[in-house]
C-alpha cells in the first residue's frame, strides 16, 4: 500500500519504522516547504526519492492509497481538511486540535468517517486484555492518576488526552460529578485536577498533578480482583491478600496484594505502534478494523480534556484559552 505522510518531527521516529515494518510504501513524505528536518528525516529512513520539497500540498497532490498525518497540533486541523477533500483514508495524530472549535469544521466533512486517529496506547497488549476484563466486569470502581514533569492546560492536553481516552475506552463515557481545579501563581497555570466522575457501572476517581513524584496509572477495582496498568507499559492482576505477621525487624502487620498475572508490553517499536499500523491496514481496505479509535472518538475525549479544565479559575488564570 502506498502512503502519503506528512511530518518529520520527531514522532516520525516512531511512525515510520511501523509504517515500513507492515510493508507500507511512502511514496511521498513531507511537511513545510523546503524543510531540511523533513529531508534529514526521510534521508535517515532511505526515503530520499520520496522527498517532496513542494511540502504537504505537494504530498496530496500524489496518488496513493492513505495519509498518515503527524505533525504539530497547531498545524493539524488545516492540513487534515484539505487532505480530507482526497477521500482517502487518513492516520491522524492525536489530539488533532487544541481546542474544540478546530474540530468543528472537521466533523462536518463528508469524508470524517475516513479518519482513524492515532491513540496508540489503545494498541497495547496489556490494554486489550484489561478491556476484556472491564467489559466482563459488573463494575466497581477506577483510580486513574496523570501526573506530569510539565505543569499546564497545554501539557495535560498533550499527555492527559491519552489517559482520557484510555478511560474512556476501557469504562466507556462518563459524567464529571464534581471537580477542583488548584493554579500555580508563579506559572498562572494549572497545578492539579481532581475529580469524582461516574457513569452506571463505574465510579472513577480522577487525579492530575503535575510536578508531584509519581507515575501514570489505571487501577480497576472489582468485585473480586484488582487491575493496575502501572506504568500504561505494565498490567498486575490482584487477587486476594498475603498477611504478613509483625516480626522483629518489622513491627507492623502488613496486607500485600497477591500477584497472580503480569504483563509487560514487549515490542521492537514504541509500544501500541506495530498493532496501531496493522489495523490501519485493515481500515484502508474494509474501512473499520478491531481496534481504532474515529474522529467521534477523538473528540469526545477533547470535550472531556476541556469539560475537567474549564472554570473562571483556569478562564482568568491561563494565557492557553487565549490563544
Amino acid at each position: 500500500m502506498n502512503i502519503g505522510y506528512i511530518g518529520g518531527g520527531p514522532i516520525s521516529n516512531f511512525h515510520l519504522p511501523a509504517l515500513i515494518h507492515n510493508n507500507f510504501n511512502v511514496q511521498s513524505i513531507g511537511s513545510t516547504e523546503g524543510s531540511e528536518r523533513c529531508l534529514n528525516t526521510a534521508s535517515r529512513f532511505n526515503l530520499t526519492k520520496a522527498y517532496c520539497k513542494g511540502g504537504w500540498e505537494e504530498v496530496i497532490d500524489n496518488e496513493v492509497d492513505a495519509f498518515c498525518i503527524c505533525i504539530d497540533t497547531s498545524a493539524t486541523p488545516e492540513i487534515l481538511l484539505k487532505t480530507l477533500d482526497k477521500n482517502k483514508p487518513i492516520l491522524v495524530e492525536k489530539p488533532i486540535g487544541w481546542k474544540l472549535n478546530q474540530l468543528e469544521s472537521i466533523s462536518r466533512h463528508p469524508n470524517v468517517n475516513n479518519l482513524f486517529v492515532a491513540y496508540n496506547r489503545r494498541f497495547y497488549d496489556c490494554v486489550q486484555i484489561l478491556k476484556s476484563k472491564c467489559e466482563n466486569s459488573e463494575g466497581g470502581t477506577i483510580n486513574i492518576n496523570i501526573p506530569d514533569s510539565i505543569p499546564g492546560i497545554r501539557q495535560f492536553l498533550v499527555n492527559g488526552c491519552h489517559m482520557i481516552d484510555l478511560l474512556r475506552y476501557l469504562a466507556g463515557d462518563f459524567l464529571i460529578k464534581s471537580k477542583s481545579i488548584r493554579f500555580s501563581e508563579n506559572t498562572k497555570d494549572i497545578k492539579s485536577i481532581s475529580a469524582l466522575c461516574f457513569n452506571e457501572k463505574w465510579d472513577i476517581n480522577l487525579i492530575a498533578h503535575s510536578l508531584i513524584p509519581s507515575n501514570f496509572c489505571i487501577t480497576v477495582n472489582t468485585e473480586k480482583q484488582v487491575y493496575e496498568l502501572k506504568p500504561i507499559e505494565k498490567l498486575n492482576l490482584y487477587k486476594g491478600l498475603e498477611i504478613l505477621e509483625p516480626t522483629q525487624e518489622e513491627p507492623l502487620r502488613r496486607y500485600n496484594p497477591k500477584i497472580i498475572k503480569s504483563f509487560v508490553e514487549t515490542s521492537k517499536y514504541k509500544p501500541g505502534f506495530d498493532l496501531m499500523y496493522k489495523n490501519f491496514k485493515t481500515f484502508i481496505k474494509q474501512g473499520v478494523s478491531d481496534i481504532y479509535c474515529s474522529f467521534d472518538d477523538a473528540q469526545k475525549t477533547l470535550e472531556t480534556c476541556w469539560d475537567l479544565i474549564d472554570s473562571e479559575i483556569s478562564n482568568e488564570f491561563s494565557d492557553f484559552h487565549k490563544k
